[in-house]
């Protein structure tokens, strides 16, 4: 290229960057902040009760002074048990002085690991959402998504196959409107609610030219941003941690919840200490825990939409 430079005089050094970044290929936020209600835990395990709606229409009064007719109000329970999680890094002594520019990297670990404790967060959560749920006096009975009954005879699980026959087919119009559907139906608060999808299922929507491009779905700003901010009552979120069904690589779990139905469990919050380990001949180590657990408080509030990410 004219006017260019085409080699280095031999004495000029090499200039390295100083400072540290973050690998920009990761999910650096918690996503789910927000979304959900926050317990403290004292000890290893809480028990959350609840009060059921009454099942029962207020009666009429008939008469003066008319004999009392009491109604039951269902009870129920939940349980957190609060688990640790940890990581760990280990930095030596001399790592300052090798590193030449660079500064000392304890900070930007411990900034690495809160980046870490986010994503850990957001997986317990959708976990939570989607795996088993423990109820009863002593919190031993679990309890998991029903995959039949209720109004469409899917439980509070899409199947993968909804809306397409006997076929596979990824996140569709037809799967968002039952999943909202299940949840109207169930009378489930409209404010407040989230559907945690991942990058393929959005694609699906945008390549689909007959749904998304027809007149009657222009809130689907997808096609204008290439993102979903809400649609349907629900207010999206993006995020790959959300897991493939058991034993399936290609069919994500993709989750609709109310925010009121997810509740998290904090023994402690996200910690992160730096010390020196003399018997790691003065090492730094940076070490980050969290102490939590996370729950769904009624499966009514939760619909698991399963999309095939192969097609």
């Amino acid at each position: 290229m004219a006017g260019s430079i085409a080699n280095l005089i031999p004495f000029y050094t090499t200039a390295f960057d100083g400072i540290w970044r973050e690998n920009p290929a990761q999910q650096t936020m918690h996503r789910l902040a927000g979304k959900y209600q926050t317990k403290n835990v004292t000890g290893n395990q809480e028990r959350i009760d609840f009060m059921g709606s009454q099942t029962y229409a207020m009666r009429q009064i008939t008469a003066r002074a008319q004999k009392t007719e009491p109604s039951d109000v269902p009870m129920y329970s939940r349980w957190l048990r609060v688990r640790p999680y940890d990581l760990t890094t280990w930095i030596d002594q001399f790592d300052p002085v090798l590193l030449g520019s660079l500064p000392n990297p304890d900070g930007s670990v411990a900034k690495n690991h809160a980046i870490a404790a986010a994503r850990q967060k957001d997986i317990i959560g959708l976990n939570a959402l989607l795996g088993t749920s423990y109820t009863g006096a002593q919190g031993s009975t679990a309890v998991t998504l029903p995959t039949t009954g209720g109004v469409l005879n899917v439980g509070q699980v899409i199947p993968v196959t909804y809306g397409s026959g006997s076929a596979n087919s990824g996140l569709s119009l037809a799967k968002l409107t039952a999943a909202s559907y299940l949840m109207d139906k169930a009378d489930i608060e409209e404010s407040g609610r989230h559907m945690a999808y991942s990058a393929r299922e959005l694609n699906n929507l945008i390549t689909n030219v007959d749904q998304v491009n027809n007149v009657l779905y222009n809130d689907v700003r997808a096609l204008r941003d290439g993102r979903i901010r809400d649609f349907m009552g629900f207010e999206f979120v993006r995020t790959e941690l959300v897991p493939f069904t058991s034993g399936s690589t290609t069919i994500r779990s993709c989750v609709a919840w109310q925010k009121d139905v997810l509740y998290y469990g904090f023994g402690q919050d996200v910690m992160t200490k730096i010390d020196i380990l003399p018997q790691q001949s003065q090492a730094v180590q940076v070490y980050t825990c969290l102490l939590m657990d996370a729950t769904r408080v009624t499966e009514l509030g939760v619909v698991q939409v399963n999309c095939d990410e192969s097609v």
